[in-house]
């Protein structure tokens, strides 16, 4: 395997976390490599500078710039000089490029008035700048991957990615059992949540967080977040990458179903894949288990509109039921004694169960506080229907201070959320986009795609009705590292649309 500046760089960046996380290396470390970064994307061909920046979105870390500003994210950085080189390479053509993103301009457009009626204009401002930053890689991603070879490192970017991911939660569910439950909340705070995020979130994090499930009738198991913020961007970040881990999966299974053994790669797939299913429901994110009945029905969907995807829509139906499955077993699994202290009761053998069941009791207070922010975020949009209350300024609504928008004050629905602080226009263009983007999708599997591309496709989706049908429930799309990852995989989508070629057969 050729080691090249891109893999080089990717190492480094590992090694310098890593050493920041476990307190060898301060935190400033990471301002000197962060030079690197930006010297290797301004001196370089943008395309290995935006495959690498795929590939590192897991591990991007909070700049320690002073002593009271320590938690910019490295990405957001990164983005803007990705995004600046992409302008000057594109100079005398982006009046052409943006005048096929209406929809991306009127969406922005929304939210920058909407900040005009905001009461703090200062956090409206920033929330905007937040979205901003963040959204325009989609531009960047929709123009590259609309080359073959850029296209393909792209995919193996995303699987890195979510094998990051995958790893970090791995090595915190093993961390548990050798740990006390004390132990482990100073050790992740002070450690992953300071290195990865800066000390304000630390400080949320050692006050609040939902990193446990409680039972009265037994101890505290751990709800898996690996190193993001909470369990509900860390599940939905998985559930990102699982299309990709399903690619390469069915390119091989059809010529491996007939054969007597599997391939040991073949096996290692399916590890990952059924253990990333496991990871996302141990995680207790309750509207990740509930809305796959989003993608069962969009499967179904598919398979009515006979679109040649019988076998590869069984497959993701396959998938699917075994996450269901997983539902029952991880709650069986939870009763391995978790934390080393005593315990004095028993551990409960259907917790996970018994949380899966509490999302029809409307009496659990969860649920109570749920329906109550969805009551008061409709009166609010009742009383300010144009321009809701300002970006960023949802905590309003609940008569809150507006610094809890960083400890996740919110709707509890991304759509509503949005709607909130910023009228029903800028509903009415999310809708307008959603659709769109399945629209894209369906248009494309009409198509007489390779195999493994067919599959890719169905599973986006399938995956992102999903997602979306999930949305009602959470505003975790929006979290920094999901959000980036979502906007590259729309930029695949829509550099598909472009140049189908990508994934034709040829004639």
């Amino acid at each position: 395997m050729k080691l090249t500046k891109n893999k080089l760089i990717f190492i480094l960046e590992i090694f310098i976390v890593l050493g920041i996380v476990f307190g060898f290396l301060p935190r400033e470390v990471f301002l000197c490599f962060l030079g690197i970064l930006i010297f290797y994307i301004l001196f370089h061909p943008l395309k290995d500078g935006f495959i690498l920046f795929v590939a590192s979105i897991p591990i991007f870390i909070a700049l320690p710039i002073s002593e009271n500003f320590d938690s910019l994210s490295s990405a957001r950085v990164i983005v803007l000089f990705l995004f600046f080189k992409w302008l000057f390479d594109k100079r005398k053509e982006i009046k052409g490029i943006l005048r096929k993103e209406i929809l991306f301009i009127l969406f922005f457009l929304i939210l920058a008035i909407s900040i005009f009626v905001a009461p703090d204009k200062i956090i409206a401002v920033k929330k905007f700048i937040y979205i901003f930053n963040l959204a325009i890689i989609y531009l960047i991603a929709k123009d590259l991957l609309q080359k073959e070879d850029i296209f393909k490192k792209t995919i193996k970017a995303i699987l890195i990615s979510g094998a990051t991911v995958f790893l970090i939660a791995l090595g915190q569910l093993i961390f548990v059992y050798f740990s006390t439950i004390g132990g482990f909340w100073n050790w992740w705070a002070n450690h992953f949540s300071l290195g990865f995020y800066g000390e304000n979130l630390r400080q949320i994090v050692l006050n609040m967080n939902a990193w446990f499930a409680y039972s009265p009738l037994g101890p505290s198991i751990i709800r898996l977040f690996g190193s993001f913020t909470d369990p509900h961007s860390f599940a939905l970040y998985l559930l990102l990458v699982v299309p990709f881990i399903i690619y390469l999966l069915f390119s091989e299974i059809k010529g491996k179903l007939r054969k007597e053994k599997i391939s040991k790669e073949n096996s290692v797939w399916w590890i990952w894949l059924v253990l990333s299913l496991f990871f996302m429901v141990l995680s207790g994110t309750r509207g990740i288990w509930l809305s796959v009945a989003f993608g069962i029905v969009a499967s179904l969907y598919l398979l009515i509109k006979k679109l040649n995807v019988y076998k590869v829509v069984s497959f993701l139906l396959l998938i699917q039921l075994i996450f269901i499955a997983l539902i029952p077993i991880v709650s069986v699994f939870t009763v391995i004694p978790q934390f080393k202290e005593g315990r004095t009761q028993d551990a409960d053998a259907a917790l996970i169960l018994k949380r899966l069941f509490s999302i029809l009791d409307i009496d659990e207070q969860s649920n109570q506080g749920r329906i109550y922010i969805w009551k008061k975020s409709l009166e609010s949009l009742k009383s300010h229907p144009f321009l809701g209350v300002g970006l960023g300024n949802f905590p309003l609504v609940l008569e809150q201070n507006l610094e809890l928008a960083k400890a996740g004050s919110s709707a509890h629905n991304l759509y509503l959320n949005f709607a909130v602080e910023s009228g029903i226009f800028i509903l009415i263009i999310i809708a307008i986009i959603v659709l769109q983007i399945l629209s894209v999708i369906f248009k494309l599997l009409k198509n007489n795609l390779l195999p493994k591309y067919r599959i890719l496709l169905s599973a986006f989706l399938v995956f992102l009705v999903w997602i979306f049908g999930y949305s009602l429930f959470d505003i975790a799309l929006s979290d920094e590292r999901v959000f980036l990852l979502f906007m590259v995989i729309l930029g695949m989508i829509y550099a598909i649309k472009i140049n189908p070629k990508l994934v034709l057969k040829n004639e």
